[in-house]
């Protein structure tokens, strides 16, 4: 048996590896047990024989990727509501899991030729998963006239993902086959290629506007237009001219436009009246307001280490309560931070919050020594993203961040360490 682990571990941890890149059509419990089982095959190489070559720099990493689940578990010290503590951080296992996966192994798991092949797999899924919303939904799509939020109810109930990580999953699928339009050679051979990859950035862009998410669909457009380009006069031509037009065209178009035309109208106002009667008029930006301003008033309060992971939500809640007493907006549904930057100051505090920026810092630190442009690409988009969403608050935006980071930071980084030896 223990033979059979040491000379299947590559091409078993591969197969593990395919199977979880189609984590946007797997449901939840499969994903967790492809996860845990890789894990476990992984850790039984491990004893066996990658614990031989375990160094100070494997250490290191590991508690890199792990910083904010360390962070969240060293909050439990001082939580009041330890139960909901614990589920934020079982919901942060992915850092853990899958950077073990790689450094339990003592070489590289995977070459750059399976790693396009796992991309690719990504890629299909994402495909799979928007074909099957296309059918399902067609009626809806071509046939009536919907509200916007009740077609991203149907996608949500379809699915079971929220609309905004669906659309964030979309737009890495548009930098990936960006980065791959960026490495391709052009010729008549290529073309087919070519053609079916811009089919498929199309089709993908249209689903952004169909589920009209603005981060995710402005983080898409600024790390394609920069991964686009080589020289730096030129990316950064080419950036504001991509930004520009992107933003002209959203203005024009009935869904995306209408809410970055919400945008230029800001106010600051907040919800008024009964959630019920009044929700025509009642904007999403209004709601941010008083979750910013209650996450803002909370931080004031407790600055340095926060009022631990599992108190966050009922402190929000409280300060909703207390403050938009007009309102049953806040009652209605519970809303989070809306910003995993606020999560982790509230949760953890100042301390927190630099604590995990440090340990980002010093892999991208690494990365840009190893000249992984990917790797960087992927935390540039998930970081634009946690500006208005707590990414790292749900499975499926910790398995894309855990699963994406380690994959593409250990694959790389073990090539070129072995090419420099």
């Amino acid at each position: 048996m223990k033979q059979y682990i040491i000379n299947q571990n590559r091409k078993i941890t591969y197969f593990f590896l395919i199977a979880l890149s189609f984590f946007p059509v797997l449901p939840t419990g499969v994903e967790s047990v492809l996860m845990i089982a890789a894990f476990l095959f992984s850790l039984s190489y491990f004893s066996i024989e990658g614990k031989k070559f375990w160094n100070r720099k494997k250490t290191l990493y590991s508690l890199l990727f792990s910083s904010l689940f360390l962070i969240y578990a060293f909050s439990l010290l001082y939580t009041q509501n330890i139960g909901n503590g614990i589920k934020y951080i079982i919901r942060l296992l992915p850092t853990i899991l899958f950077p073990a996966i790689f450094l339990f192994n003592d070489k590289e798991i995977i070459n750059n030729k399976q790693l396009e092949f796992i991309k690719s797999m990504y890629i299909m899924a994402l495909i799979l998963a928007l074909v099957y919303l296309n059918f399902t939904l067609y009626d809806c799509l071509y046939k009536s006239e919907i509200q916007f939020w009740d077609f991203r109810q149907l996608i949500e109930k379809k699915i079971k993902v929220h609309g905004t990580y669906l659309s964030m999953w979309i737009g890495f699928g548009v930098i990936l086959l960006f980065f791959k339009f960026k490495k391709e050679v052009f010729n008549r051979k290529t073309l087919l290629a070519y053609i079916a990859m811009l089919a498929i950035i199309s089709y993908f862009i249209y689903w952004q506007y169909l589920i009209g998410s603005r981060m995710p669909f402005g983080a898409t457009l600024l790390i394609s237009s920069i991964l686009m380009f080589k020289n730096r006069k030129q990316m950064f031509v080419f950036s504001m001219f991509f930004i520009v037009l992107g933003f002209v065209i959203i203005l024009k178009t009935d869904r995306l436009g209408d809410r970055f035309q919400k945008l230029s109208q800001y106010n600051f106002s907040f919800p008024e009246g009964k959630y019920e009667d009044n929700y025509p008029n009642i904007s999403t930006e209004q709601i941010r307001n008083g979750i910013y301003y209650c996450s803002f008033e909370k931080i004031k309060q407790q600055p340095i280490l926060g009022y631990g992971v599992g108190d966050v939500d009922a402190e929000l809640q409280s300060c909703y309560d207390n403050t938009f007493t007009n309102t049953d907006t806040y009652k209605v549904t519970r809303y989070n931070s809306h910003n995993q930057f606020l999560k982790i100051i509230l949760s953890a505090g100042f301390v927190g919050l630099v604590l995990f920026l440090i340990s980002i810092l010093c892999l991208v630190k690494n990365a840009i020594e190893h000249k992984l442009v990917l790797y960087i690409s992927f935390i540039s988009f998930v970081f634009l993203n946690f500006s208005f969403e707590n990414i790292l608050s749900r499975h499926d935006g910790v398995l894309f961040f855990a699963f994406f980071s380690a994959l593409f930071f250990f694959t790389n980084t073990q090539q070129n360490e072995k090419s420099i030896n």
